[in-house]
């Protein structure tokens, strides 16, 4: 399966800490800002939420050298949600306590740990305000969702949504999803605190900064997201027009089961990487 990892290359930062390190200062040093994530979830035992959340510290630590300020963006089914709930709690409050000004914020995964992660998102951010949470726009609940995190002031990152949910639950209409996503994305551009909008979807991004300057949405108040080592025409861009532009930097030894179930999850997935390959090799609908 090694033979995958040129091209998964492109998408992972590296199979461990000291191969990231150099792509996540690229980074940086390019004019970006960074959203980090160490492959891995849904452990089964105490000791391998504890050795996830090592891995933050060590992570945490490795970058003191870097003045840059970043975000972690943690599964809680990694810190031990399927395990214990107080238990995966307590190990957030940790690593929260020691990431300094930087920003943690919690992935969301599959349906079945939504409202865990967004209550533990909630009670530790009260004692630990840089706690920032992901949102899914093709689940049903995500507009309450959204609006309960502007009330009480958590940060969001929004993105579409790749897990396979049932339709009872989840929009299942791309064109849905589009639709949804952009009615969450004005509320957070207009209401929300230091909100990222995370999507490579130009259809989207020519809505979104159409509306961004009707509002006169100031450019400090929000990020764009895109994930590393995708439409990077497309982030240069962004970057170019005067907008923060944050890079979603996974890396870990969990590349491999990370970019098959990219894939594998919805067939969309596979025709999404296909397509953007070839629309930043050509430079299709660039964003002038």
């Amino acid at each position: 399966m090694n033979l995958l990892y040129p091209f998964a290359k492109r998408f992972i930062a590296g199979p461990d800490l000291k191969t990231a390190i150099p792509n996540i200062r690229k980074i940086k040093e390019s004019g970006y800002f960074s959203s980090i994530d160490i492959l891995g979830e849904s452990v089964s035992t105490r000791q391998q939420a504890e050795t996830a959340k090592m891995e933050y510290l060590k992570l945490f630590e490795s970058l003191d050298s870097i003045n840059h300020s970043f975000d972690f963006s943690i599964k809680l089914s990694q810190l031990g949600l399927g395990i214990d709930r107080e238990f995966c709690a307590e190990n957030l409050r940790q690593l929260a306590e020691a990431m300094g000004n930087h920003t943690i914020r919690l992935d969301m995964e599959g349906s079945a740990y939504t409202q865990g992660t967004l209550e533990i998102c909630e009670a530790v951010h009260r004692t630990h305000p840089h706690i920032g949470q992901a949102i899914q726009a093709y689940l049903f609940r995500s507009k309450n969702d959204v609006r309960h995190c502007i009330e009480n002031k958590i940060s969001v990152r929004l993105c579409k949504g790749a897990y396979k949910e049932p339709s009872d639950i989840a929009l299942q209409s791309m064109d849905e999803i589009r639709t949804n996503f952009l009615e969450l994305a004005y509320q957070l551009l207009k209401e929300g605190h230091q909100p990222a909008i995370a999507t490579h979807d130009e259809s989207l991004l020519v809505k979104l900064l159409d509306f961004i300057t009707q509002e006169k949405i100031a450019p400090e108040s929000f990020y764009f997201e895109m994930l590393y080592g995708v439409r990077r025409d497309l982030q240069k861009i962004l970057k170019e027009k005067g907008y923060r532009v944050r890079v979603y930097i996974p890396y870990g030894k969990a590349w491999l089961p990370y970019t098959l179930r990219r894939l594998v999850e919805k067939k969309e997935n596979l025709l999404f990487v296909i397509t953007h390959l070839f629309r930043e090799t050509l430079g299709l609908r660039k964003l002038h």
